[in-house]
């Protein structure tokens, strides 16, 4: 009987919730978020200005239509992080030898300005592929594609040298 004791009981205590301060609190939430809301846009209303479409036989495009001419600048990376060579080539052309362009990106921007001259400076004829060593730091990046703007592209499409990392 030593580790037997009379447990007394108590009578039932009734929690005190006050209801008012959480009233207040989830009052002042909901004006937060409603005056933060700011809803974005529906695609409803977006300004869309579409070619007519127009049926029959002509409205499949045909093979024989002109293809852009896609030039193809390949950026080789010296161990430190700048240009060691560069290369144009023209892709899908009969004769698609690379031209070595050496490391000057003055002498890329001018044989770049013939190759767009040679499209007769049609934007929708002319595209460039950058295709840039993964060392190649950052400011020549950025330097290869202002001097492509410069000479005249507009579609530019910068991409990793080595194909498994495309």
């Amino acid at each position: 009987m030593h580790g037997k004791q009379k447990r007394t009981e108590t009578d039932f205590v009734e929690p005190d919730l006050p209801i008012t301060p959480m009233l207040d609190m989830s009052f002042q939430l909901m004006a937060f978020f409603i005056f933060t809301f700011r809803p974005t846009p529906t695609e409803g209303q977006i300004a869309m200005a579409l070619p007519k479409q127009e049926g029959g036989a002509d409205a499949i495009p045909s093979p024989t239509d002109e293809k852009p001419e896609v030039f193809v600048v390949r950026v080789e990376a010296a161990s430190n992080g700048t240009i060691a060579r560069m290369s144009i080539s023209q892709k899908d052309a009969v004769d698609a030898r690379s031209i070595d362009l050496g490391a000057d990106v003055r002498t890329l921007q001018n044989e770049l300005k013939s190759r767009y001259q040679s499209v007769k400076g049609d934007k929708s004829k002319a595209k460039l592929t950058l295709e840039i060593d993964e060392k190649l730091i950052h400011e020549y990046v950025v330097q290869l594609l202002d001097h492509s703007i410069r000479a005249g592209f507009t579609n530019v499409a910068p991409m990793p040298l080595d194909p498994k990392k495309r």
